[in-house]
């Protein structure tokens, strides 16, 4: 009787272990993962750095003209 006690005492302890790992360990990273986006945007912010430059440009088309010159039949068989 009393090893049965303990085995299921032992059994609870073990899931209680693992739900508050899980919960420290959540709380810890989402701390580290804050604080470290936090001050690498401030710091970008004061260096006045933008990572996503999605600022609408004044243009008409983005299109590029692409110029192709005729190059020599040599050139086109020894492309590689």
């Amino acid at each position: 009787m009393p090893k049965k006690l303990f085995e299921s005492f032992k059994s609870f302890l073990g899931h209680l272990g693992r739900i508050i790992s899980g919960i420290v360990s959540f709380i810890l990273l989402a701390i580290v993962y804050f604080t470290g986006i936090g001050v690498v945007s401030i710091v970008m912010k004061i260096f006045g750095k933008h990572f996503l430059d999605i600022k609408k440009q004044k243009k008409e088309s983005n299109w590029q003209e692409h110029k192709v010159e005729k190059q020599s039949l040599e050139h086109y068989y020894r492309t590689f």
